[in-house]
């Protein structure tokens, strides 16, 4: 046996259930979807229990957006899942769909949402790669997901926070989402509604520090001689008479 063989042997093998092989279009996943399945259990054989959709696309002929767009697909349709720590996917979800025959609706796959929805949610991860200058990360990208279906933030709100996240320099979804959160505190739904909030919170801003500083103005220099200081003069022996 050659060097090459013995590596071969040594590398090990990935165990893939029979069933999924069988039945992964009764449960709803594509082609592609399984490949991405079998480089995600053998990512997991390996050690890495969070692959990077550079990494996954590193041993496919897909792209790094075709990765991204299949796994958000499997997040979505709860194929699998982070774990409690978000430090592994959990491929929990797509066994229990294997054993239970849960069968996914092909439609909903891929005609839940009109294609100016999918478009204008494409173009929205587009802006947050552009503005972050890197891939967004699965995580990330469900996310920004959450926050238009769950939370019904609008595409422009969003982008309206993304922007105040550049300004302020801080470039990371916690902080994009605490802004998201105020305004929905506030009431406030749309683009025009939170750029009129962000000047308003400005001018109140800039009032309190124009106020601090009159207040500074006004208060007189220990140091300063512009007041008179008095001083009680007594005369010479008059303690000695109290």
């Amino acid at each position: 046996m050659d060097e090459d063989e013995k590596q071969f042997f040594a590398e090990g093998n990935v165990d893939i259930p029979t069933r999924l092989l069988r039945n992964y279009h009764q449960i709803g996943l594509s082609n592609e979807d399984l490949i991405v399945v079998i480089q995600l259990f053998a990512f997991s054989r390996e050690g890495i229990k969070l692959p990077s959709s550079e990494l996954i696309s590193a041993r496919t002929n897909f792209s790094q957006n075709s990765i991204q767009r299949i796994l958000e697909k499997l997040l979505k349709h709860k194929f699998i899942s982070f774990s409690m720590n978000n430090d592994a996917y959990d491929l929990s979800g797509l066994i229990e769909k294997l054993v239970g025959g849960g069968r996914v609706d092909p439609n909903s796959l891929s005609a839940d949402k009109s294609l100016s929805q999918l478009g204008t949610q494409k173009r929205l991860y587009q802006t947050f790669q552009r503005e972050f200058g890197r891939m967004l990360t699965p995580m990330e990208l469900q996310t920004i997901s959450e926050w238009l279906k769950k939370d019904q933030f609008s595409p422009d709100l969003v982008v309206t926070a993304l922007n105040q996240a550049v300004n302020a320099q801080i470039l990371n979804l916690r902080y994009i989402e605490k802004i998201l959160l105020n305004w929905k505190h506030n009431n406030v739904q749309t683009k025009e509604q939170a750029e009129a909030d962000n000047l308003q919170h400005r001018q109140r801003y800039s009032g309190d520090s124009f106020e601090g500083k009159q207040e500074f103005k006004r208060k007189p220099s220990s140091s300063s001689g512009s007041e008179n200081i008095k001083i009680p003069l007594k005369k010479i022996g008059e303690e000695k008479n109290l």
